[in-house]
């Protein structure tokens, strides 16, 4: 009996017991997440634009972020998936067939770590989870600690139809803990609508544009017909930084 503790004890220990062997990462930043605390070798699927770290390119890829192929994914013979929301197309199939579903939607800092946590736990890597929140709370912590400027920014999701990031949105929670004030944070919604006449009011001081299947140069020339020449800072960046949690 002694000897049964012990080993029970041991198992607990390791934080491996009743881990997933076959998981599904069917979302890029849940991809990126279990690649993050040492899962990458129990992905056995992913989704469109998993594709960090490069060895995430070498996945099978079984649907979008927004509907599975059910019959792709059971070929792969999962244990778990890691979705969006409950609402992706063939979760249910999914289910019904006995995988488990995960979700995965972080919309803040809390719900980031809190679901680096529960990836751990559905991993069995709960110390290397555990270990990157504290390394992220660290680092966020060190760039509240600078001064803040306040820098008006408008952050261009897209431009035609003109799209940014409203109060709710990630993006706008981050460029708050950089330091600077989304132009368009008072709109409760997630990526609204705007005209670039709400924009010209706004007056940024730093316009943000993803590098995403557009033109930098002609889209820095457009507003610069409109604000000005030399009176906006540009800054080109990779969407994937801003757009996938974690």
């Amino acid at each position: 009996m002694k000897a049964l503790i012990c080993l029970m004890l041991s198992l607990f220990a390791a934080g491996n017991v009743w881990a997933e062997e076959r998981i599904l990462a069917l979302s890029p930043h849940a991809c990126e997440m279990l690649y993050a605390i040492g899962a990458g070798s129990q992905l056995v699927g992913s989704a469109d634009y998993c594709d960090f770290p490069a060895e995430a390119n070498k996945l099978p890829r079984v649907g979008s972020h927004q509907r599975i192929n059910v019959e792709a994914a059971l070929r792969l013979k999962p244990d778990a998936a890691v979705v969006l929301n409950r609402n992706v197309g063939g979760v249910a199939q999914l289910e019904a067939m006995g995988v488990r579903i995960v979700n995965s939607n972080p919309v803040d800092f809390t719900t980031m770590f809190s679901d680096i946590l529960k990836l751990g736990a559905l991993s069995g890597h709960r110390q290397s989870a555990a270990a990157l929140v504290g390394k992220l709370k660290r680092r966020l912590q060190q760039v509240r600690s600078l001064p803040r400027r306040d820098t008006a920014l408008f952050y261009e999701v897209w431009h035609d139809p003109m799209l940014t990031a409203g109060g709710p949105s990630f993006i706008s929670q981050l460029i708050h803990e950089a330091g600077g004030r989304n132009v368009f944070e008072t709109i409760d919604i997630e990526s609204p609508h705007v005209s670039v006449e709400s924009v010209i009011r706004a007056r940024p001081e730093v316009i943000v544009i993803p590098q995403e299947n557009r033109d930098i140069e002609a889209r820095k020339a457009f507003w610069e017909q409109w604000l000005g020449q030399g009176t906006v800072r540009f800054i080109a960046i990779n969407p994937d930084l801003l757009h996938r949690p974690g």
